[in-house]
């Protein structure tokens, strides 16, 4: 697999647990590490007479990300890793460093150790302009025994496909095998029901909700076999609210993964919200993919 994984760093117990991750990841997937800490005081301390504190500030800074990369060098012995050290607003810095990456992981919070970044923060702005999907991991995530499975979810909208996509990439890269989970609701009547129930005429809600969510693990399998024939993939179709049964499933797995919109309606599944939820509780890290399928 070509490209490289990006992982911040800022010296956090979350961010440690982040780049033990990224380690492990890019070390299945067959790419090199970039750990990179953002400090953000270039462009204020360079005028004297600050520029002896700037030089003593850049050196601490250069220091963390040092320590960065040696963690995970301990985490992954032989691992090609490389300590990068960047300035300027954090998400911005990381997304820019995200150009050819395969993915970028960051810490569901941070510190405000040197640089004063708050990965919590950071992380919602990465994953709105990062080029390439984005994983965010708790801090429960510790040296976790390795299942092998990915879970992404779906809901037949185009953002939904583009996670399947992702899914499909990192499980093959890594050797994993996939479960595709659509969930389903009966939908409360209104006025988006209308063509539904004119072109469905006598048929229950909870049937039309269900069927659509069969459809959509359908679809994503299908695309799955296509792009990504040697992934074992299984199927699940399940009532209920979307962030609980997408989080139950996550409870088992190396990666859950998502998009950042959905369809709403009968599926149930709005995944700009899910994704949101999920984020801040999945006990699994969360990729967030962002890429619309071609």
């Amino acid at each position: 697999m070509e490209g490289h994984v990006v992982a911040g760093y800022d010296g956090s117990p979350e961010a440690v647990t982040a780049v033990r991750w990224a380690a492990g990841s890019a070390k299945r997937l067959g790419v090199p590490l970039n750990v990179v800490h953002v400090w953000g005081l270039a462009g204020h301390l360079d005028a004297p007479p600050l520029s002896a504190a700037s030089a003593y500030v850049r050196a601490g800074a250069q220091e963390v990300a040092d320590e960065g990369a040696e963690v995970a060098r301990l985490a992954e012995p032989g691992l090609e890793v490389v300590a990068v050290l960047d300035d300027g607003p954090p998400a911005r810095a990381l997304v820019r460093r995200a150009e050819g990456a395969v993915l970028i992981v960051l810490g569901r919070h941070g510190s405000a150790r040197l640089s004063g970044v708050l990965l919590g923060s950071v992380a919602l702005g990465t994953v709105q302009h990062a080029p390439c999907p984005v994983v965010v991991v708790p801090r429960t995530q510790v040296d976790p025994a390795a299942t092998d499975l990915v879970v992404v979810g779906v809901d037949g909208s185009a953002h939904s496909l583009g996670a399947v996509d992702a899914a499909g990439r990192y499980a093959t890269g890594a050797g994993a095998r996939l479960r595709v989970v659509a969930c389903w609701q009966e939908p409360t009547r209104g006025r988006s029901l209308a063509g539904w129930l004119r072109e469905n005429p006598g048929v229950p809600l909870a049937d039309l909700a269900r069927t659509r969510a069969e459809g959509a693990v359908d679809a994503a399998a299908a695309r799955l076999r296509e792009r990504c024939p040697e992934v074992q993939v299984e199927r699940v179709v399940e009532e209920g609210p979307a962030p609980h049964v997408l989080a139950r499933h996550a409870e088992k797995a190396d990666l859950l993964v998502v998009g950042t919109r959905g369809r709403g309606g009968f599926a149930g599944l709005v995944l700009g919200s899910v994704s949101q939820w999920l984020v801040a509780r999945a006990s699994c890290p969360v990729l967030v993919s962002r890429a619309a399928p071609d």
